[in-house]
């Protein structure tokens, strides 16, 4: 009896698992928007959980930064994660202005009046 195994080359094993570790940075991040929502957005939060976001919104800012790296390397071969990684990173990054950096009551009605003149 002849045991046939599939090839399997370094390069593929890294694809996978960079697919993987993308797919669970992506569904991480879509938990952490969720929570967000739910505890700091739609309630006014405690200071606790305002530094719980900061903390764990750097860390998942942290890791896409790496992973971003390493998906849109010239040399990476599914280098379409690039654009999925680019994409939560902006949702991330604007996380942390709305939260963390929020306009000013002037600031903000500074580009009302330019958006809305009058």
């Amino acid at each position: 009896m002849e045991i046939v195994t599939s090839a399997v080359s370094a390069r593929s094993i890294s694809v996978r698992f960079t697919r993987k570790l993308v797919q669970d940075w992506t569904d991480s991040c879509n938990a952490f928007l969720q929570w967000q929502r739910q505890e700091v957005i739609k309630h006014k939060p405690t200071p606790e959980k305002l530094s719980e976001h900061r903390d764990t919104l750097k860390l998942m800012l942290r890791l896409g930064h790496n992973l971003y790296a390493q998906v849109s390397d010239p040399d990476f071969p599914l280098r379409q994660l690039a654009t999925e990684v680019a994409g939560k990173l902006r949702q991330l990054e604007k996380s942390w202005e709305m939260i963390h950096h929020p306009l000013g009551d002037a600031e903000a009605e500074a580009i009302l009046q330019q958006v809305f003149p009058g």
